[in-house]
């Protein structure tokens, strides 16, 4: 094993909300039934009409960032959302506007995490969308959150990430906005194709990296080879990378009862990962490390997922049919984990 010490940044999406709301209703719809309940989070009311979730209290919710801190994750990635139902001037909305006015529910989590005693002991960063329009008063959240001592840095520049494609103009806008005020985040392309267009000019960007890597598969042997060809193929970026290490990719409840924002092929899909997957798949990301070296950032890795419970990739301990959290996966984690542990 590599002496290469790894620090953890794990994605978050939290759409696990109250039925009567947009995503919540969805993200229910998916998963409180025989097939797939045993996805539902460990902090999920069994109801006499099935299951359903609350707006979680900030004792409930610093549980569960309890959780992470002890399996060793060293920074959430938060996917954050227009929070401004008013005009939206920065970059261009090209998503759907169905989902316009729901986009806030998205951000509650990440409020929590930000008024939480525990941000001392986890960090976070964000995940803009560039298909997404945000008003200036967003970006202004944003740059507060990075001025925090709870926000991610790497060489004293805060971490933001860009998820989906390379839309020309996106981070020019932001850095227009930060820099007036100081700030030089540090660029993280999200590349989850893994396939480099030659026309783009990546290098506005400071690093690559991903926010899953997804595999149609028969075992999860074939995903972690997968995964580590992805990795491979972002440094052809020209860009430094912070590699990808899954923990699952299982996209079947969507498969099942499609979500209106979004389409999957058809399964194979792999289960979660064993214990003994779980290291290998850190074995071949230390390998990665250690022979990119000079193309790696400084013992990064990216991982999927904290809380993508209708993907396939969690962490986050679920709930088990005596109402009690089920811990396993994420123990195996962490016993992996303690091995590569900053």
């Amino acid at each position: 094993m590599s002496d290469k010490k790894i620090r953890i940044g794990a994605i978050n999406w939290d759409a696990c909300l109250p039925r009567e709301t947009y995503f919540g209703g969805y993200t229910l719809n998916t998963l409180g039934n025989d097939t797939y309940k045993d996805r539902l989070p460990y902090f999920t009311k069994k109801t006499k009409d099935g299951y359903d979730f609350s707006y979680r209290t900030q004792e409930e919710y610093d549980r569960e960032l309890q959780y992470a801190i002890d399996a060793g994750v060293d920074f959430f990635a938060y996917c954050w959302y227009p929070d401004t139902l008013g005009e939206r001037k920065v970059w261009k909305d090209l998503g759907s506007t169905l989902l316009w006015e729901h986009y806030p529910e998205l951000n509650l989590g990440r409020k929590l995490y930000q008024t939480s005693e525990l941000n001392k002991k986890i960090k976070m960063c964000a995940v803009l969308f560039t298909g997404r329009a945000y008003a200036e008063s967003d970006i202004e959240d944003v740059i507060f959150a990075m001025k925090q001592d709870y926000y991610e840095k790497i060489d004293d520049r805060p971490v933001l990430c860009t998820f989906g494609g390379y839309e020309e103009g996106f981070i020019d806008a932001i850095k227009e906005r930060t820099l007036k005020q100081g700030i030089d985040p540090y660029i993280v392309f999200f590349n989850t194709s893994a396939t480099i267009h030659e026309e783009l000019d990546y290098k506005k960007a400071d690093a690559i990296s991903a926010y899953a890597s997804c595999h149609r598969a028969e075992n999860f042997d074939e995903v972690i080879d997968g995964v580590e060809k992805n990795n491979y193929k972002r440094l052809e970026s020209g860009l430094k990378e912070i590699p990808m290490l899954s923990i699952g990719w299982n996209p079947m409840p969507r498969v099942e009862k499609p979500s209106p924002w979004v389409n999957y092929p058809d399964g194979p899909y792999a289960p979660q990962p064993t214990e003994t997957q779980i290291e290998k798949s850190f074995e071949k990301l230390t390998e990665f490390m250690d022979k990119n070296p000079d193309k790696t950032v400084a013992g990064y890795a990216m991982v999927y997922a904290w809380n993508e419970f209708e993907e396939g990739g969690y962490l986050c301990p679920t709930l088990k049919g005596d109402g009690e959290p089920n811990t396993a996966f994420l123990e195996s984690f962490k016993r992996v984990r303690e091995k590569y542990k900053k």
